[in-house]
């Protein structure tokens, strides 16, 4: 009787009452990376690891092989096809194809040049992302992005790897998320190389810049060189970035102002340096940024994944309404979202209110042509590990990395096939979040907002209503 009350009193508030249709050509994709799923890859990452710098990577099984998409890859591409996805968004890794400088592996472009034909052979198109927070052992040991160096050895990488592939990709990603790389590598030393500098790094004012901002702006120059010289060799190329987009925002009107700040430099410094040179923009949307007496903060009334991001499609919404004012010509893709949640309670209401999310923004006028969710299976999550769990598939790593489809993969298999979110799902999954409110669930993120957990703790699950509406 409970939940039936509970269940007509959803209904009677829900925040849609109609049908959100996604007709071709928009379409769905699924999104991989290099670093976070290749197996038999000596990388910097694996360096930090084994360096103990990789939360929940030492108390787990094989980690090392990550998801074997190197040896294995038709695992996950065969468990992408089902879905019925049109676009599958994989990497290239720099060092793997690069191994020393102005060196190429001929036998890793070969392999590459297979993933790839597999891709196709599924009849899913492929989106090749260049850099993916990976850069090769030797140009981090020349400094990475900080050398004034690093500019023409990226072109001499990204030109070949055109030259190879662009008969098999649909499109090209220049960088993911420089403006999170950059950071997290040179400022606050939570990835490689482990760079510490004070906050002076992250300040551009005028003619002075400091470490930080020169790497993404080094960044910058590189895609707009790479960009000038692709459609002059091959006109028809479509090539974008996949930027991270944050709400940074703060429940205190200083929080608010100082929120402004960081909004400026993170999400927009790097792409307004490249107008004019982006086929489409990438967006990577995860939730809100809280700032509470200008650091990062953890706020008891919201919503997290286990990543430590905010849960907020009203905020998607206005990321995708402001990227179309800022750049009305330009076809929008959503190059990433999705919630790391092991539970799979909180992922089915999340992949539908974003898109209710999206289809508004739609109606509203910005030009979204794709949806690319994050990701297929849960993998290495970066500096965090394995702890956070985004995938629509669980892995047993103790068990040959076997999959095992969680209910939102075929939430979301249901919703690529018939290109429809309609009110009564959003309800459905509504429910089965509010109905587990105060409950206990993992949480991989320490009181800090920033430092990973090799062990989850435990959140609350947030009776905050944070539908779309």
């Amino acid at each position: 009787m409970r939940l039936a009350t509970i269940l007509l009193f959803l209904l009677a508030v829900s925040p849609a009452r109609g049908q959100d249709r996604f007709e071709a050509p928009f379409f769905f994709g699924l999104a991989s990376a290099p670093g976070q799923s290749e197996d038999q890859l000596p990388d910097i990452w694996m360096d930090w690891a084994n360096r103990g710098k990789v939360a929940a990577y030492a108390n787990q099984a094989a980690p090392e092989k990550r998801l074997e998409f190197w040896t294995k890859p038709e695992v996950e591409l065969d468990l992408a096809a089902k879905t019925g996805i049109s676009v599958y968004r994989m990497g290239v890794d720099w060092g793997r194809v690069m191994p020393r400088r102005h060196e190429f592996d001929e036998a890793a472009i070969a392999r590459y040049h297979e993933i790839l034909k597999m891709v196709k052979a599924r009849h899913m198109k492929v989106m090749l992302t260049l850099m993916h927070h990976s850069v090769p052992r030797w140009a981090q040991q020349r400094g990475g992005w900080l050398d004034d160096g690093m500019k023409d050895d990226y072109l001499e990488f990204a030109r070949r790897m055109i030259d190879e592939f662009n008969p098999d990709v649909e499109y090209w990603v220049t960088f993911n998320e420089a403006n999170v790389f950059a950071p997290l590598a040179y400022t606050n030393g939570l990835w490689p190389p482990g760079g510490r500098n004070s906050i002076v790094s992250l300040v551009a004012l005028g003619p002075f810049k400091g470490e930080t901002v020169r790497a993404m702006d080094r960044m910058s120059d590189a895609h707009d060189e790479l960009y000038d010289w692709a459609h002059k060799k091959y006109p028809a190329i479509r090539l974008g970035i996949a930027q991270n987009m944050a709400l940074y925002t703060g429940k205190a009107w200083y929080d608010r102002i100082a929120a402004r700040f960081v909004d400026a430099l993170m999400n927009w410094r790097f792409p307004e340096r490249l107008r004019g040179r982006m086929d489409y923009f990438g967006i990577n949307y995860y939730g809100a940024e809280w700032i509470r007496d200008g650091a990062l903060a953890l706020e008891a009334d919201e919503e997290y994944s286990e990543a430590g991001r905010a849960v907020n499609p009203r905020g998607f919404y206005t990321t995708l309404m402001a990227v179309h004012r800022r750049f009305p010509t330009l076809p929008i893709i959503v190059t990433e979202n999705g919630i790391a949640d092991s539970t799979d309670v909180l992922r089915p209401a999340y992949l539908l209110e974003h898109l209710a999310a999206i289809a508004q923004a739609r109606r509203d006028g910005a030009p979204v042509a794709g949806y690319i969710e994050w990701t297929l299976s849960d993998n290495l999550e970066w500096a965090d590990g394995y702890c956070p769990k985004f995938g629509l598939a669980a892995v047993d790593r103790a068990h040959g990395l076997k999959r095992i489809p969680r209910p939102s993969y075929d939430l979301f298999r249901r919703i690529v096939a018939t290109r429809e979110v309609t009110a009564a799902m959003r309800d459905e999954a509504w429910v089965n979040v509010s109905v587990r409110a105060g409950q206990d669930r993992p949480f991989c993120r320490a009181d800090d907002a920033v430092t990973p957990l090799s062990e989850p703790k435990t959140r609350k699950i947030s009776s905050t209503d944070w539908r779309f509406r």
